[in-house]
């Protein structure tokens, strides 16, 4: 193993070529941008529970839906159908008839 100053080992990368200096980099920045583990967004999410950050949230349950609209599963399914396909009939006006 080598034992190097951190002055020696910024002399030594300052020698590198651009490459080189740009792989070195990234290799030392790697593990600073590691995802977080499961468990740690678990305990972060317990603390901000515990420090009251959900308790005053209003919820969205119901509030953008449309008081006496009802449809049946036909409706739905033709609504659903149409916005599944609009794309087809776009691209038949963007491009035209070619034959």
């Amino acid at each position: 193993m080598i034992n190097l100053t951190f002055e020696e080992l910024v002399a030594a990368a300052l020698k590198l070529t651009p490459a080189q200096k740009a792989a070195l980099a990234q290799t030392l920045q790697a593990p600073l941008v590691a995802s977080p583990t499961r468990e740690e967004l678990i305990s972060e999410l317990e603390a901000l529970r515990a420090a009251g950050a959900f308790d005053h949230v209003e919820s969205l349950y119901g509030k953008y839906a449309h008081a006496g609209t009802e449809a049946s599963e036909e409706e739905l399914r033709t609504t659903i159908h149409e916005a599944a396909t609009q794309w087809e009939s776009e691209l038949d006006e963007f491009f035209g008839d070619e034959d």
